[in-house]
């Protein structure tokens, strides 16, 4: 009789573990999506303020009442922040407006940088267009 028991025991236990194994298997999918998720979307923020940073930079630099400084120095400027943060420079869109326009006038430096999501892209497969961003950013100061 004892040994009857102990069986059906057994079998209850051996029951939840699969119950629970199921319920894991079930939510580890949606566990994994949040956590990339999170992962792929501070890799975007990032970059964003290295652009951001960068257009400051180049902002400031093309503002300075110096004769020495051409629009080759502003680029090289954003050149070097998006190299700094092994960012491909030659896939940003820099526009520079407001270039030596006279003193307290406005110069904007707006940059333009792909990002594409590289673990979420299988999830995001339906839509090209959901698998990459355009990260935009831009910077006004007055012209000194």
């Amino acid at each position: 009789m004892n040994t009857m028991r102990l069986a059906r025991k057994d079998r209850s236990v051996l029951g939840r573990r699969g119950q629970a194994l199921v319920e894991f298997a079930l939510i580890l999918p949606l566990l994994l999506i949040l956590v990339f998720g999170i992962i792929e979307f501070a890799r975007a923020w990032n970059q964003y303020q290295v652009l951001t940073d960068a257009a400051r930079e180049a902002a400031r630099t093309a503002v300075i009442d110096n004769p020495t400084m051409t629009q080759d120095s502003v680029q090289g400027v954003i050149q070097a922040a998006l190299t700094r943060a092994r960012m491909d420079y030659s896939s940003a869109t820099v526009t520079l407006t407001g270039w030596r326009a006279g003193r307290g006038t406005l110069a904007e430096v707006q940059i333009e940088y792909p990002f594409a999501f590289t673990w979420l892209k299988p999830f995001l497969a339906w839509s090209d267009a959901a698998a990459s961003i355009t990260l935009k950013t831009n910077f006004v100061m007055r012209n000194e």
